[in-house]
């Protein structure tokens, strides 16, 4: 195809027919089986107009897909250590108590402009309009400079993991790629009915009121469970019916609401899991009414991402249960204006993730808080008229107790498959590499595939 944003012919490069509306890439049509109502997954149902009356809604579903055996862990992994002020970050010996915030990039993030591979004419040549010059570059590495508007966070001991994406059979349909990400199936055949990241949380529920959170863009299909709560959760005072003032109204709301949840009463399966689901929505809304908002909002960026980072700082305060956090940040399918959004989205996400490792560390809470980022694919190497198609392999960044540095194997700026970089590492490595070497859940058991983890890339 041409580098033009948009063929007359859709191909699986394009955005095809089944293109959104805006640039979040969000699938409007249901991906996941129902879910069946056990106690657990009845909050959903049971539970959810009470939620979602203060700008919440629960995501939760059941998997179908059996799964099989895994390989050993592999060892291989690159490692150049980036110029930074801060002292390493040791992971917590404490696995149990350990968190993931998982900021997911939609719209297909532009790895070629957020790691710049230094002295790469081929991009100069390819990209004569949006290629950022060595000299702007700050420093991360010997082969490769961090985007200028990353600069707040570059002395916080980044990891970088190149080349990721899907090796066999890549699709450049935002749709696509979505569902492979959120399902964590690389292939996208016979995808599960759960996420990757809510078959997380079913391996980490230990009967906590929510055991992962979603925030800024409302549930999302990564969280879809079989047994654990997660909740979708777009307005931080989403608990303001259940605050504790002195309006009459709301004293009978909130003792109404305790009594149904209360034990008593029918024994019916369907009585028992929605007493079970109300409980635990008054049990996390106390947790949300504990939050100290004006904390964020006199500490934190105002944008977007800046709210969900210091909402998520809140939340692990807490020490509520909730050991999964999704953030989203859209607007990176960036067909045209490339380098002036692309370049404000990365101050803001710079920004954001700064003043939350900051945050974090202050708390006390560093050592047992990984950040990571996911996108569902790169931009093509050429640029087009101002800006750069959907592409294939890109990058990932991670924050925390990591070895900072670049790991993997960066893809060839020449061999390319329709001018698209291709994969060197496949995303479900690094999804078996949060799920071993962070949470200690065997990848067995949470993958379909038998991809390894990477050695090296997390402190353990």
């Amino acid at each position: 195809m041409t580098d033009t944003p948009h063929s007359p012919e859709p191909t699986r490069w394009d955005h095809g027919p089944d293109a959104p509306d805006d640039e979040t890439g969000i699938n409007p049509e249901p991906m996941h089986a129902a879910p069946s109502r056990s106690r657990r997954r009845f909050l959903g149902f049971a539970a959810a107009g009470a939620v979602t009356a203060g700008g919440a809604a629960i995501a939760l579903g059941r998997g179908e897909a059996a799964i099989a055996g895994m390989s050993p862990t592999a060892d291989a992994a690159t490692s150049l250590a980036p110029t930074t002020t801060t002292t390493p970050v040791v992971a917590s010996a404490d696995v149990a108590g350990r968190t993931l915030v998982v900021v997911e990039l939609q719209g297909g993030n532009d790895g070629l402009a957020t790691l710049v591979p230094r002295n790469a004419g081929v991009l100069y040549d390819r990209r004569p309009n949006l290629h950022i010059p060595d000299e702007e570059l700050v420093d991360f590495s010997e082969d490769f400079g961090l985007n200028p508007n990353l600069a707040a966070v570059a002395p916080h001991g980044l990891a970088a993991l190149v080349g990721v994406g899907t090796v066999n059979d890549p699709d450049g349909s935002h749709f696509e790629m979505e569902r492979r990400w959120w399902a964590g199936k690389s292939s996208g055949a016979s995808l599960p009915a759960t996420g990757f990241l809510g078959r997380l949380c079913d391996q980490l529920d230990e009967g906590q009121p929510v055991t992962g959170v979603s925030l800024g863009s409302g549930a999302t299909p990564a969280l879809l469970t079989d047994k654990a709560t997660t909740l979708g959760l777009t307005d931080p005072d989403a608990s303001w019916f259940l605050r504790h003032n002195e309006d009459p109204w709301f004293a009978s709301l909130r003792t109404g609401l305790s009594d149904m949840a209360a034990p008593g009463g029918s024994d019916a399966a369907a009585h028992l899991a929605a007493r079970g689901g109300l409980s635990d929505t008054l049990a996390f809304a106390e947790s949300l009414n504990a939050i100290e908002m004006q904390n964020v909002w006199d500490n934190y960026p105002g944008s977007n991402i800046g709210r969900q980072f210091g909402l998520a700082a809140e939340l692990i305060q807490q020490e509520a249960g909730v050991r999964v956090i999704h953030l989203s940040m859209g607007g990176f399918d960036t067909h045209s204006d490339q380098r002036g959004d692309h370049d404000y989205m990365m101050m803001e996400l710079s920004e954001a993730m700064a003043m939350f490792l900051s945050d974090i560390g202050e708390r006390g809470l560093a050592e047992k808080t990984l950040v990571c980022t996911t996108s569902e694919f790169g931009r093509r190497l050429p640029a087009n008229d101002g800006g750069t198609d959907h592409g294939a392999a890109s990058m990932a960044f991670l924050a925390g107790p990591v070895n900072a540095g670049v790991h993997g194997e960066a893809p060839s700026l020449t061999n390319l498959d329709d001018g698209n970089l291709v994969a060197t590492v496949d995303f479900e490595n690094y999804y078996a590499t949060l799920a071993e070497q962070w949470f200690g859940i065997p990848s067995s058991e949470v993958l379909e595939s038998a991809a390894p983890a990477i050695g090296g890339l997390i402190t353990t």
